[in-house]
């Protein structure tokens, strides 16, 4: 076993890795992967090639974060106590007091975990984001109790004023109010753990760990005010790489490294397939099957030579779709988060149905991403979408979460890799949202 310190992990980036294995001086074999797809792969056994790029054994990892990068937790403390004992305890005293807590480990042995600083003493008191970890608090372990202390100072003296406990199990179920008692088991006042806060980076690390999947679903739009391809203004022009392409493989070549098996639906919306006899031209199949960049760019090129650009633009139909698979996934007791690429040259004419849709797809493992292309005024409309303030729709519901990223491909095209960088940066809080609420 080879151990390999060092390594950062960023999710929204390719991190290609080579490793190359000798015995002595003598060469064995070669693996190659990208530090997602190690993360990302289910089993996370790869293949060594030989010189001649013969297959010459397996390699399997395992990952972890470093210790000093364990998943962070931030939550502020209040007390509130009760306001008699506090009058009694002023008039005891003329010297100026404060308080500061304590927290422990209690398991093995009472072990200090952090000491806040003291503040003058008051009814209410409060400390803000606090940093630590349930690892350090209690081992992770949602059954293993963290006391804290309330520490009474005057001058160089220190006295213990009361005590309460919790449990990771209890935060996670948003139970944050906690009863102080002193030591006749008295109750002094009340503790509360509030605006508490996981380290998205460490749950959604977590949770690609345990085997959550990323499916990637690519949706492109075929109206015809993407122009003729075979003339060099069509957003679709067949005389050089468009921007479909470019963003598509951006966004691909990160999310199908958190995908086993590397398979990846493509449809088009908006125009008139000429393979097709029966279809919806608001959601319809492209020819192939993608389970790599190649392929994605085999079907995409003969997907534009072979469908009649058409319209209107409509986005509904295809979100409908990826419910339809998100929730017969999750019927199935699967453990896949859907990613909906959609990309676009302009408005959708059906605002109000995909509104609905996206405030219906809420508690559904869903994230939509729309990339818009060229640079016509109408993409304007797709910030609506982009519901960082909450999305209602016409019946006046309000988006329980927000599962919708938009950028516009112009605004980003100079910086190799800002567009997935932009497209993917919510995608894993998104994720982690999904999965605490519907634990």
């Amino acid at each position: 076993m080879f151990k390999f310190y060092g390594l950062k992990y960023l999710f929204e980036m390719v991190q290609p890795l080579k490793f190359d294995l000798y015995q002595g001086q003598q060469f064995i074999g070669q693996c190659q992967a990208n530090l997602g797809e190690i993360i990302g792969d289910k089993q996370r056994i790869f293949y060594l090639s030989d010189l001649m790029n013969q297959r010459n054994g397996m390699i399997s990892f395992k990952t972890e974060r470093s210790q000093e990068n364990i998943q962070k937790i931030k939550f502020d403390i209040y007390l509130q106590l009760n306001n008699s004992l506090f009058q009694s305890l002023l008039s005891l005293f003329k010297e100026q007091q404060s308080l500061s807590l304590i927290l422990y480990k209690k398991v093995p042995n009472k072990q200090v975990i952090l000491q806040t600083e003291p503040k003058p003493k008051q009814s209410q008191l409060n400390w803000r984001k606090i940093e630590t970890s349930f690892e350090i608090l209690c081992d992770n372990d949602p059954l293993q109790s963290i006391f804290c202390e309330v520490i009474q100072h005057e001058g160089f003296n220190q006295q213990s004023l009361g005590q309460f406990e919790f449990w990771k199990y209890q935060i996670d179920k948003k139970v944050c109010l906690f009863n102080i008692t002193n030591l006749n088991n008295e109750i002094i006042g009340r503790s509360m753990i509030d605006q508490f806060e996981y380290d998205i980076e460490g749950q959604f690390y977590n949770f690609i760990q345990q085997g959550t999947q990323l499916a990637l679903i690519i949706a492109i739009d075929f109206t015809e005010s993407n122009k003729n391809p075979y003339h060099s203004e069509s957003l679709h022009s067949i005389s050089k790489e468009s921007q479909y392409l470019q963003a598509i493989e951006q966004v691909a070549n990160i999310l199908m490294d958190y995908d086993s098996d590397k398979k990846v639906p493509m449809y088009g919306f908006g125009g008139i397939p000429k393979y097709l006899q029966n279809f919806n031209k608001h959601c319809f199949p492209l020819q192939g099957e993608a389970h790599n960049l190649d392929d994605i760019r085999r079907i995409y090129e003969f997907s534009v030579k072979n469908i009649k650009f058409d319209g209107p633009t409509c986005f509904n139909p295809m979100i409908r779709q990826t419910m339809k698979w998100a929730q017969e996934d999750l019927n199935a007791n699967g453990n896949q988060y859907f990613v909906l690429l959609i990309l676009t040259d302009g408005k959708y004419m059906d605002e109000d149905q995909t509104i609905m849709s996206i405030v219906d797809a809420g508690n559904l493992p869903l994230s939509l991403i729309i990339v818009g292309i060229g640079d016509s005024a109408d993409l304007k409309a797709m910030d609506k979408l982009d519901g960082n303030n909450g999305l209602q729709d016409t019946l006046g519901r309000q988006a329980e979460r927000d599962l919708v990223k938009y950028v516009h491909y112009n605004k980003v095209k100079n910086d190799q890799g800002q567009l997935a960088k932009e497209l993917l940066d919510e995608l894993p809080k998104q994720l982690v949202l999904y999965k605490t609420k519907n634990k």
